[in-house]
């Protein structure tokens, strides 16, 4: 009996075909082997009104024609094969499993039977466990749910986008694109939002009196709050310059604990890692996928950040053969768990040692360091101090800190706190020598623009996107030419921004987070079987269709504006 295994990835399939050690077929897929789409006649633009594709068939087509191929060659040339779906472990893995089942089932019929194989490493040990406990059938759930997204993704972003593209077109605009999305709108708006916040930001002058003061032979600054009026500002500086004591008020030593990480989820992975590295979340999301398939890291799509079942020995020996060895510390294993499972996958977690200097090597450390601070490592302990003195009726306060204890920090110092000061403790009433005083101009400062970290962690409280797929959005906006990136921070471009202003005008649903939130909030339903697929279909597209009349109503005038920036962004480029 043939035993054809499907992967996603050819190394995955080798590593399969290298750890069972039985005869084996296998298939090597690159993503989705099939994709939605309309009927032939329904992609014909500028034949049939876009508004059409709400009540339009959609089937399945095939989306790798050469891996399609391969697939059925294989399939063709056994005789009642068992399949194996060795897909990756969640929706979208279980959604390619199920394509696969289409294939084999239009091909063969029902001469084959089908396997799932689930495992969220590609450790030797790990699939071998995996082969020993064969499924017998897919999570229906998880199909439903992945499957809902593409079908919804389809229909409004074939919608809106065609819409918007030919409107700027007849308006005589040399348009290749408008695309319109409802997880890429809601991603632009958060840095219209921001950057409206900047534009009607107000600067503000205000004064600060500063003086030097010496703590027992330590110089520290003091300082007072924000001084709005000049005038009060110099009667004040004329008052305590040239005096020579400050009288402290309040001293205060307190003992601060700072938590070790949780487990690894994705979002904190591609937050972090954007600020270690510089690099786009869809890179660093590309590079991690590498690692997983090469054997280096666990799955790095999850939402856990809650050990279950992880034997942390068996790292642990496997790191102390990678260059993190000396970070490895006596003492009993000590993790800290967060509260969230998302019941497909554990955290990501490093499986092999990785030696290189790369980009992967810098995100394998990144992951392997994070776990030894929360499996190994103490949370950190530092002092924060705070003292408030008086000249001649004047308060002013100093702020510092420092480590008493480095905790998880010694082993992932990404984002330890800077120290400052330490200073001996001193009683209320003692006097301090003032070494010097002056006043100091400044103005209040609009907030910055938002970096790719910033723009993750906005989607994911509002709830665009899941940990799988936030990451695409940030480069696909850039893609689009709705914004660009100055340093690591994103500005819209005019065209941007026009395509915001001009459709929140007419409903601010089509740009704003919360219509997808609650798409996404349907999903969950969908998975969790309280309501069926079409029904949820209905209910979301219900909205949409509503949004759509609206917007077609002032399509011309749209048109007209989208045309006029896609000509002045052209002009600008050369």
């Amino acid at each position: 009996m043939a035993l054809i295994v499907v992967a996603e990835k050819g190394s995955v399939a080798r590593a399969i075909r290298f750890t069972v050690n039985v005869p084996l077929v296998t298939v090597a897929l690159r993503g989705h082997l099939l994709e939605l789409d309309f009927p032939a006649e329904y992609r014909k633009w500028e034949k049939v009104e876009p508004k059409k594709l709400f009540e339009a068939k959609v089937d399945w087509t095939v989306r790798d024609s050469k891996t399609y191929r391969e697939l059925v060659s294989t399939l063709r040339q056994y005789e009642n094969p068992t399949v194996i779906l060795a897909t990756d472990n969640d929706h979208e893995g279980e959604l390619i499993a199920y394509e696969v089942l289409l294939v084999a089932r239009r091909e063969l019929g029902g001469n084959f039977k089908f396997k799932r194989m689930r495992f969220n490493s590609t450790t030797r040990e790990e699939l071998w466990e995996a082969w020993n406990n064969l499924e017998d059938d897919l999570k229906w759930s998880w199909v439903w749910k992945a499957y809902f997204r593409h079908k919804f993704d389809l229909i409004t972003g074939a919608i809106y986008t065609r819409l918007l593209t030919l409107s700027a077109r007849r308006a005589g605009g040399n348009v290749r694109l408008i695309s319109w999305g409802s997880c890429q709108t809601p991603t632009l708006w958060f840095i219209l939002k921001r950057e409206k916040e900047i534009r009607e930001f107000k600067p503000e002058t205000y004064y600060v009196l500063e003086a030097e003061l010496n703590v027992k032979g330590v110089k520290i600054k003091a300082s007072s709050e924000p001084i709005r009026s000049e005038a009060e500002a110099r009667k004040l500086y004329s008052k305590i310059r040239g005096v020579d004591e400050a009288t402290v008020k309040r001293f205060e030593l307190r003992v601060e604990v700072e938590r070790k990480p949780y487990p690894t989820d994705t979002d904190r992975m591609l937050q972090e890692l954007t600020k270690i590295t510089g690099l786009s979340s869809a890179r660093i999301m590309a590079e991690a996928e590498e690692l997983y398939a090469e054997g280096y890291i666990s799955y790095p799509r999850t939402q856990t950040n809650q050990w279950v079942d992880i034997d942390h020995r068996k790292i642990l020996d496997m790191l102390s053969q990678s260059h993190l060895a000396d970070y490895l510390k006596a003492g009993g294993l000590n993790p800290r768990s967060g509260s969230r499972n998302d019941g497909a996958h554990p955290p990501v977690y490093p499986t092999r040692a990785y030696w290189g200097e790369n980009v992967k090597g810098k995100i394998w450390e990144y992951v392997a360091r994070r776990y030894l601070a929360n499996v190994l490592y103490d949370d950190a302990r530092l002092i924060r101090w705070m003292l408030n003195a008086e000249i001649e009726g004047v308060n002013l306060e100093s702020k510092g800190r420092y480590f008493v204890d480095e905790g998880f920090y010694k082993v992932f110092p990404y984002f330890k706190p800077r120290e400052t000061l330490r200073i001996p403790e001193v009683k209320e009433g003692e006097t301090l020598p003032v070494e010097n005083v002056r006043l100091r101009r400044s103005k209040t400062r609009p907030p910055p623009r938002l970096s790719e970290a910033e723009l993750l962690r906005l989607m994911e409280e509002h709830g665009i996107g899941t940990d799988a797929t936030r990451h695409e959005f940030p480069s696909l906006i850039l893609d689009r030419g709705y914004a660009v990136k100055k340093g690591k921070t994103f500005m819209l471009t005019e065209l941007g921004e026009n395509l915001l202003e001009l459709l929140a005008k007419i409903d601010s649903s089509l740009v704003t987070p919360e219509t997808r939130k609650l798409v996404e909030e349907t999903m969950a339903r969908v998975e969790a079987g309280e309501v069926s697929l079409e029904e949820a279909l209905d209910e979301t597209l219900k909205i949409y269709r509503e949004l759509y009349v609206k917007l077609e109503e002032r399509i011309g005038i749209i048109g007209e504006t989208l045309a006029k920036s896609l000509s002045q962004t052209v002009e600008k480029r050369k």
